[in-house]
Formats: C-alpha cells, structure tokens, sequence
C-alpha cells in the first residue's frame, strides 16, 4: 500500500482567479452540449410551449443555470440524467438547497411525480435572478423594494463622511444612477418606484448627511444638461424609455445574436412587423413595451434599398405609413401574402 509523502506545489486556477470564470464558461458549455445530445437522442423531450420553436431548454450565466421544459416526468428526467453525468463528470452538483422547480398552475397535478424526478424543492415565482426579480405578472412597486433598499444602504454608507455639495452629486452621478440604470435596462419601471428613486436623491442632494436644507430649484431644472443650465442629473423616466426603445430597436433590426429577439420573432411577432402587431394578449413588459413605438418612429428613417428587410405591409416604409393600415383586404384582393418582403 502507498503512503502519504506529503504536498507539493502544481500550477493550478484558484477561485476567484483571473481565470476562473473562462473556465466557468467552458465547463457550463460542456452541460449544455451534455443536455442537447441528451435531448436530441430522446424522442419523449418536449420543449416548453413558448420555447419550442426556437429549440430554448436553457439559459446559463455565471453559476446561475434555468432550464426549461414541458412539465412532464420524461422531460423533467431528461434534465436529471443530464445534470447526473455532468455531475460525475466535473464533480460540480446541483445545489438541492438552492435549486428550485417552478410549476404553472396547469402543472399542479403533476406536482408531486415532477419533484420526485427532479428531486429539488418547489420555488414560486417572482424570485430573484442576477439580482433582479423574475415574475409573470406586471412589476409592483414591492417587486422594487431591492432597488430602493440598495439605494438607501448606500446612501446610510456615506453617513460617516463629511461630503460637499459637489462630492454629494457625484456619488448621485456615478453610484445611484447606475443602480438605477440596470433595473431601468430591464423593466419599465413603475411611475411609482420613479418618484421615491428622484425622492431619495433630492433629498440625498440637498440636504446630505446632516438632513438640513432646502430644494434651491426645481428638480426638473436639476435633471437639464450643464451646458443647458442643470446639473446633469438624468431624468429617469427619460432614460428608462430610451434603454427600452433600444429593445424595441433590436426587434427591429432582427438582431439575431439575441435570443431575445429571437424568441419574440417566433411568440410575438409570427412574420408581422412590430409596427403593426397587436399587443392584445401579449404580457404585461410586451404591451408597455409596444406602447413606446410612437416615440421611436420619429428618430428613424426608412431607406428601402433593396427592400430584402422590409415588409410589404406591414413597415411603414412608404410615406403613407403601414399599407396594411390603409388597406386591410389589400393582402387577400392583391393574392401578396401578408408575410411578403418589398423586394419579392
């Protein structure tokens, strides 16, 4: 039998390292070629039914890891054979503690005989993912608490430090407004939320540490460029309206390098155009979402080129806007299929 001889140095990746989270990507990559060649040799997987025609079973970032699938019990096992053998194979497990199965109501018969399979506990939505909440419902101002909690400790951080009025708005700048962009990246923000964001920067602003003082001018005034008399404060609905629209632009120049973009194609769009599709039975984010066309399209101008991009019907490419609103039987009187490009 062996003994013990001791330890000696390899070169190696410590946690933490500079390293460490491009290897985390390779080996997360690793479960998702595991799990697509599982899913691709086992014909009972079915995709999740908003997921299906896209072929989404995951998305991966950092260590944080959701799968999506029909709830069956074929698929859901699928799911555990996948994470067994990668298990086996990187010594890296799924954290029971940690790891949730959410259900639709739908599912709730199969409640029982999905957890089994699975083996993690049941979790209900909203729950939090990559610091901001996941839901099905429209956002509240209590799914916002996070932000302005986070707000409020880092402004009760400065309490020890004696900051001047010029020290004051560049923390406002340069840490508030980015907490505040990376939720407004993501949702259109309750008018709500806004309003005790702008609440607490005033009063951070104006009367510090101390809690002494008074507003000098109006808020709006506060939020106008230097160059225009302000002190350069973005206002955030205004901002929260221009990182959405970006979304909306996206959609727009069908960037295929989002899976965003992709999946709205194929649940929301269906070969209509976004200037034109119904918001009617879409979710809460999509109708918000589509209620900002207006303020996108006059910053946008149509050349048609070749016309390979754009829809016959339904882009408002000509100077009498959409043709399919001026002409609603034009598709079935002209035989020119609603989902026709302008260069066909």
């Amino acid at each position: 039998m062996g003994t013990l001889t001791g330890s000696s140095r390899v070169p190696g990746v410590a946690t933490g390292g500079s390293m460490s989270p491009f290897l985390f990507v390779l080996i997360m990559e690793v479960l998702q070629l595991m799990l697509q060649q599982l899913i691709d040799q086992n014909e009972g997987f079915s995709f999740h039914w908003r997921c299906k025609e896209i072929g989404l079973f995951q998305l991966c970032f950092a260590d944080d890891l959701l799968l999506f699938c029909k709830a069956d019990v074929a698929s859901v096992r699928i799911f555990r054979q996948g994470l067994d053998e990668f298990a086996k194979l990187s010594g890296l497990h799924a954290n029971p503690q940690k790891s949730q199965l959410i259900l639709s109501r739908s599912a709730q018969p199969m409640r029982e005989h999905l957890l089994a399979a699975l083996q993690f506990q049941e979790g209900h939505l909203p729950l939090r993912y990559l610091g901001l909440p996941l839901l099905a419902s429209r956002l509240s101002i209590s799914d916002c608490q996070p932000l302005l909690l986070k707000i409020d400790s880092r402004i009760k951080g400065w309490d020890s430090i004696q900051l001047s009025f010029a020290g004051r708005l560049q923390l406002i700048k340069s840490v508030l407004m980015s907490l505040n962009v990376y939720w407004a990246m993501a949702f259109i923000l309750p008018k709500g939320v806004i309003r005790a964001v702008e609440k607490r920067m005033r009063h951070f602003l104006w009367k510090g540490n101390s809690g002494v003082g008074y507003p000098k001018v109006a808020w709006s005034e506060v939020c106008r460029p230097m160059e225009e008399g302000g002190l350069g404060i973005r206002d955030i609905l205004a901002l929260n309206k221009a990182l959405m629209t970006r979304h909306l632009w996206n959609v727009i120049q069908s960037n295929q390098s989002s899976i965003w973009v992709q999946w709205i194609a194929h649940t929301h769009l269906r070969h209509k155009s976004v200037w034109t599709v119904d918001a009617k039975g879409g979710s809460w984010g999509w109708r918000k979402l589509l209620r900002l066309r207006s303020a996108l399209l006059p910053y946008i101008e149509f050349k048609v080129g070749n016309g390979e991009i754009f829809s016959i019907w339904h882009d408002p490419w000509h100077s009498l806007g959409t043709l399919i609103s001026r002409f609603p039987s034009g598709p079935s009187r002209t035989n020119i299929p609603k989902a026709a490009k302008l260069s066909a």
